[in-house]
Parts: C-alpha cells; sequence; structure tokens
C-alpha cells in the first residue's frame, strides 16, 4: 500500500514539473522590453530588447529571424512602432530569457539587422532582401 502511494506521488511530482517546464518553454510569447529609437535626417535606428520568454533557444539563428519579421509586421504584443513616422534603417537586439534576465543584464545573445551594402537607403519593411542578419553571441 505505502509502495502504491510513493508511486503515485512520484508519477504526479513528474507530472506537476513537466507542465512547469513546458508551460515555461512554450507558453508565453515573446515580447519587446524596451526599445529605444534614434533619427537623423533620412536615417532611423532601432533598438530593442526582447524578452523570448523560453527557458532556451535551441537555435538563435531561427529566434532573429521571428524577431525580425515581428518587427517587419509590426506584430509585438505591447509594443507598436510607428513606420508612417519612419521605417527603420538598421535593427540592433538584444536577447533575454526573461525579464528578470534583463533586469539582471543576463543575455542570451544580440543581433543585427543591417543593409549588406551599408547604404542607409534601405528599410527594413520593404527591402528586407537587402538585409543581412548578424549574430554577435
Amino acid at each position: 500500500m505505502k509502495k502504491r502511494w510513493f508511486i503515485s506521488l512520484i508519477i504526479g511530482i513528474i507530472m506537476v514539473i513537466s507542465g512547469c517546464l513546458g508551460y515555461f518553454q512554450y507558453g508565453r510569447d515573446m515580447d519587446v522590453y524596451g526599445s529605444y529609437a534614434m533619427t537623423a535626417d533620412n536615417y532611423h535606428e532601432e533598438r530593442l530588447t526582447v524578452v523570448v520568454n523560453k527557458l532556451y533557444v535551441a537555435d538563435q539563428k531561427v529566434c532573429a529571424e521571428e524577431i525580425v519579421k515581428r518587427c517587419r509586421e509590426n506584430s509585438f504584443k505591447s509594443v507598436r512602432f510607428s513606420y508612417d513616422q519612419s521605417i527603420p534603417n538598421a535593427l540592433y537586439v538584444t536577447v533575454y530569457s526573461s525579464k528578470r534576465q534583463a533586469e539582471k543584464g543576463i543575455q542570451m545573445f544580440s543581433f543585427s539587422y543591417l543593409p549588406e551594402d551599408g547604404d542607409g537607403t534601405y528599410n527594413i519593411v520593404n527591402d528586407s532582401d537587402k538585409f543581412m542578419l548578424k549574430l554577435e553571441k
């Protein structure tokens, strides 16, 4: 009887831990934690801090591409960029796993999304084929 109760308890604990880990990895969506825009004449640069709300990121390039896609589509949950004023010519992003890690300054990785030729005439929405993604860490 005690053995059966003990096994049921262990299975219950494993299920609770699995549920929590599943939620922390897959149950939450990424969002912008902070943003900073710099504009000079016809040049607009956007610097973002993004919280992915994941325990780990298996492929940083895929994650970075998803962040760029959301920036281009302006589809982050809590931030809307005003692309009617100007569209960024450069994008710099620092990625954190959680808000707590962002507050501590412990980043997962960072990346930049810049024009291949270094010319500031292209923007991330209309000319994405002329941009290059560069992971930095």
